[in-house]
């Protein structure tokens, strides 16, 4: 860089113009990738909500199943030849039912 003045045709941009365009670019995108994430936060949000009432009748319906599969267990320990049957064919297909009085593994 010489210090020689340049001809008139010719001038020099300031070097503040430059530096206020690269501040201006950082700026705008910093303002860019928070507008993206607020989106990205309300959108997993309320995939969250909806997720909520099917996630219970799950729930719901899983209760219902071990309250049967317990009163199944519980007859055939009782000697219910229906319900040992039931409890044989189960455990060949590696699904043990716990009775009543046991409560199952939690994970």
């Amino acid at each position: 860089m010489s210090s020689e003045p340049a001809p008139a045709g010719q001038r020099k941009p300031p070097v503040e113009l430059g530096l206020a365009l690269l501040a201006l670019g950082f700026f705008a995108a910093v303002v860019f990738q928070t507008v993206q994430l607020v989106r990205e936060r309300l959108n997993y949000s309320t995939i969250l909500l909806n997720q909520q009432a099917p996630l219970e009748s799950t729930l719901k319906l899983r209760d219902q199943i071990n309250a049967l599969a317990k009163d199944t267990a519980a007859l055939a320990q009782s000697g219910n030849a229906a319900a040992k049957q039931v409890v044989d064919d189960l455990a060949r297909q590696h699904i043990t039912l716990h009775p009543a009085t046991t409560s199952p593994p939690t994970h």
